[in-house]
């Protein structure tokens, strides 16, 4: 996901709107989860980042296999505040197993930066950023390119993506069930710098944005206003609130 203080271009609606007719039959027909359940609960996730991890891949029904506890790295001075890497390469995997056999094999690691921590909602949210990488890539819907070669043992491919593919990301993860989390992570990581002239942004849109596709994939998934209201943070939802166009 990418860092704060970066120019984020106006949101387009009907750009978003695009995206989101795009990614919806696909992600529906894979989990066809509607109604007030579509959305993850904030409160499910408790404990350490891993716990976290854990809940993020029980929601996907993915294997722990495919992102161990033990990969799952806080680190200082990255240059972003999350980072998914492949760990083995697809040419070294065996065959496939039921897990993934649409998408890239491999096992992963996930970074994530330490300065994220002065608000876990930011956390949260960029947790399920990434966890849409891995959702995408294991499902063959994204490709995770070459960083580069290690100096020694298999070189890590690491999400090196475009804007587009970055923001059809930001979609897919509320396509996911993941809105509430984001919806709270990019207003509570803006929230300090509101009035100050500064761009506090957290992801590839600016909160209108986010709120915007929060909203129409709602609609889409037949959430009720109260369920989408349920669990968002007091900052989400003045936002969620506002007559953005």
């Amino acid at each position: 996901m990418e860092p704060a203080q970066r120019i984020v271009p106006e949101y387009d609606p009907n750009e978003l709107d695009a995206v989101i007719g795009e990614l919806f039959p696909v992600i529906r027909e894979e989990r066809p989860r509607r109604g007030d359940g579509f959305l993850l609960d904030p409160a499910a996730l408790v404990g350490s980042t891993r716990h976290y991890c854990a809940e993020y891949l029980r929601w996907l029904d993915l294997d722990e296999e495919v992102l161990p506890p033990e990969r799952v790295l806080i680190h200082a001075g990255l240059p972003e505040p999350g980072r998914l890497e492949r760990r083995t390469p697809q040419s070294q995997e065996g065959p496939k197993g039921q897990q993934g056999q649409q998408g890239q094999q491999g096992r992963f690691s996930l970074y994530i930066d330490n300065g994220l921590y002065h608000s876990l909602a930011a956390v949260k949210a960029v947790l399920a950023h990434e966890f849409t990488h891995l959702y995408l890539v294991r499902r063959g819907h994204q490709t995770l390119r070459d960083a580069g070669t290690a100096a020694t043992g298999p070189a890590p491919v690491v999400s090196r993506l475009s804007d587009a593919e970055e923001i059809r990301t930001e979609v897919a993860s509320v396509l996911l069930g993941f809105g509430r989390l984001v919806l709270n992570g990019v207003c509570d990581y803006a929230r300090p710098y509101a009035g100050t002239g500064i761009t506090g942004q957290l992801g590839y849109l600016p909160v209108p944005g986010f709120v915007h596709v929060y909203r129409r994939v709602n609609e889409l998934t037949g959430v009720s206003p109260a369920a989408a209201a349920h669990g968002l943070t007091d900052f989400a939802q003045q936002a969620h609130t506002q007559p953005y166009n």
